[in-house]
Parts: C-alpha cells; sequence; structure tokens
C-alpha cells in the first residue's frame, strides 16, 4: 500500500484542435441550352431475352452397326491376335522359353517316356517357382506371373489349357 500511496501519475495535455474555417461556397457555372433535334424514319424495337447456354451439346455417335466391319472382311487386329496366340501355344520340345513371348501361360502336358525328364519355371530373378525331375509324361503348371520356362529331356510339350 505504501508504494501504491508514493507513486503519483504524470499526466501530458493535450492541445486544442484548430478551429475550423468555413469553405466558400460553390457556384454552379451558367448553363447553356443546346436544341438536339432527331428525326426518327423507322422506329426498331430491340427485346432482350434470356436463352440458356446448354449444358450438353449432341453430336452424332456412331452405332455398332456403324462401326462393325462387314462379316466377309477379318478383323486384322484380331486375325494378329489369334495368329501370336496359336504360335504361343504351339508344342514345344527342349529348350527355354520367355512366358508370354516364346509360350504361353496355361497347363501343359509332356508326351514323353524318359525318366531324366527336368523342367522348372523361374520368375525375373531365376528363383525356382515350381520344378520337376523325374519322370516324363506329366504336366507343368505355367503361370502368367512366371518369367521363363526350361524343358529337358521331358519329349514334346503340348498345350492343353489357359490359366
Amino acid at each position: 500500500m505504501a508504494a501504491i500511496s508514493q507513486t503519483q501519475a504524470n499526466w501530458t495535455m493535450v492541445p486544442p484542435l484548430p478551429s475550423l474555417t468555413p469553405r466558400p461556397t460553390y457556384t454552379p457555372a451558367p448553363t447553356i441550352a443546346i436544341e438536339v433535334v432527331v428525326e426518327v424514319t423507322r422506329l426498331v424495337e430491340i427485346t432482350q431475352t434470356f436463352t440458356p447456354t446448354p449444358l450438353y451439346t449432341p453430336t452424332i455417335t456412331p452405332t455398332a452397326t456403324d462401326t462393325q466391319p462387314p462379316t466377309n472382311t477379318p478383323d486384322k487386329t484380331q486375325t494378329a491376335l489369334a495368329q501370336v496366340e496359336a504360335r504361343l501355344r504351339n508344342p514345344k520340345g527342349d529348350g527355354f522359353y520367355l512366358v508370354g513371348v516364346d509360350i504361353a501361360a496355361g497347363i501343359w502336358r509332356s508326351t514323353g517316356t524318359e525318366d531324366d525328364c527336368y523342367w522348372a519355371v523361374t520368375d525375373r530373378t531365376g528363383d525356382i517357382l515350381d520344378n520337376h525331375f523325374g519322370m516324363a509324361g506329366g504336366t507343368a503348371y505355367v503361370s502368367a506371373s512366371a518369367f521363363q520356362v526350361q524343358f529337358e529331356d521331358c519329349g514334346r510339350w503340348e498345350f492343353v489349357s489357359p490359366p
């Protein structure tokens, strides 16, 4: 309490605002009268109308009958795909085959009679996904995700069915 009673506030006086002097009054310029004469020979009435912008504009879309080739003309793409698929499914002998390039994925059956048949299905890193050593005449499943197939002394391999 003693500290509060000893503290005195120092006040600074704010100077008074200067007095405002009135501005002189505005006197408008003298008006000049101009006479305009317009001769109307034709009266055109313009009416503004609101036409919304369409969200969708119609376009001509070909129908299925328009886009399909005539039945006597073969589709080149389908013909090429069928030829590639047939080549991939052709019978295979001994060798290495890349899946999807040299051999089709699916089930393959060996027609050989040897007893030292070896086949292996590997991935891109060379890890064996599936293999067999022994009698020929069995089946091998080649996955679509496999990378390579090796056939050795198994006779002829024939395609049985897709995966």
